[in-house]
């Protein structure tokens, strides 16, 4: 269970840095290395999380830190935020998610997945579910009580999901290099073909038209979602990886982050890349749009979380 480590209130590094072509709003320093990022619903709460399972919230409007929590389980893999911003779920790799309360940082409940390794996990927009990837399923429980509702198909190593904004769909790629996408009750809906290696990363728009996803060659792929078969193009993202992507609210931007310790912004449209932020010593896990539109997050394995201003 979590354990509530360190209360700060005003602490942080701030700095206003030019980078390449993005400027750096804000940097967190930690002894960490950072796998995921996220906002909460307003944009006033960022969270990171470890490799090792610590979770450290900051208040992105003030630049400090809030608190870290500990976790006795394994290492961690992935959180994600609730509709409203009062609940972080966060993947473990013994199994187990943990359901935290926000801002006060209280477990609130623990789910035992029955699986060995989550690797992703996301609540429905409507907040009324919770899936979570594994290498074994994709299993979809119920936020009210807390119990499975049910398991989908799997037909390899699912690495990502996301929901659709209607919370009808879930889509999920990993080691086969399909796009999958499920209905809600299970059933299979369509799978995807376009990646030559494991797909590494999803993002959908907030308006349901535009999914982007990452594999592990480096490349992006972005598709005009509706119809049956949904057309895409490709351009070449990062050098040794995509791990993380994330739309602007207004899906007219897309955030990359990969292993070549790069975060890049890019026109969804013509693809075009728009800004390279360099300011990382190591792979970037996660990137995640602000609420706002106007800045982005960037999670890394050099302990470091930063706030980059977008142009």
């Amino acid at each position: 269970m979590f354990k509530y480590v360190i209360p700060l209130f005003l602490f942080g590094l701030f700095a206003t840095i030019s980078g390449c072509g993005g400027q750096e709003k804000a940097n967190f320093k930690e002894a960490q290395q950072f796998i995921a990022v996220d906002f909460n619903n307003e944009g006033t709460i960022l969270a990171g999380i470890s490799k090792n399972g610590t979770i450290i919230l900051w208040d992105s409007v003030k630049q400090a830190k809030l608190q870290s929590l500990e976790s006795k389980d394994r290492k961690a893999s992935s959180l994600d935020f609730n509709k409203d911003g009062s609940l972080l779920a966060v993947g473990q790799d013994g199994g187990n998610v943990q359901i935290v309360s926000i801002p006060d940082g209280d477990e609130k409940q623990v789910i035992k997945s029955g699986t060995s390794i989550i690797k992703a996990i996301a609540f429905s927009p409507d907040g009324k579910s919770l899936a979570i990837a594994s290498n074994k399923a994709i299993e979809i429980w119920s936020t009210t009580n807390f119990k499975k509702s049910f398991t989908l198909a799997k037909s390899a190593q699912m690495q990502e999901l996301i929901w659709t904004p209607d919370s009808k769909s879930i889509l999920s790629g990993g080691s086969d290099f399909d796009l999958h996408v499920y209905a809600i009750d299970g059933t299979y809906q369509n799978i995807l073909k376009g990646h030559t290696k494991a797909i590494s990363a999803l993002a959908v728009s907030k308006d349901g038209k535009k999914v982007a996803s990452g594999d592990r060659s480096g490349k992006v792929r972005v598709w005009d979602w509706g119809g049956k078969n949904p057309s895409s193009k490709d351009f070449e993202g990062h050098l040794g990886g995509v791990d993380s992507l994330s739309f602007s609210p207004d899906a007219s931007i897309l955030a990359s982050a990969g292993r070549d310790d790069l975060v890049k912004t890019w026109n969804t449209s013509s693809l075009e890349n728009l800004q390279t932020f360099k300011g990382h010593k190591n792979d970037v896990r996660g990137v995640v749009f602000a609420p706002d539109g106007q800045t982005i997050a960037s999670a890394g394995l050099d302990g470091f979380v930063k706030i980059w201003e977008i142009k």
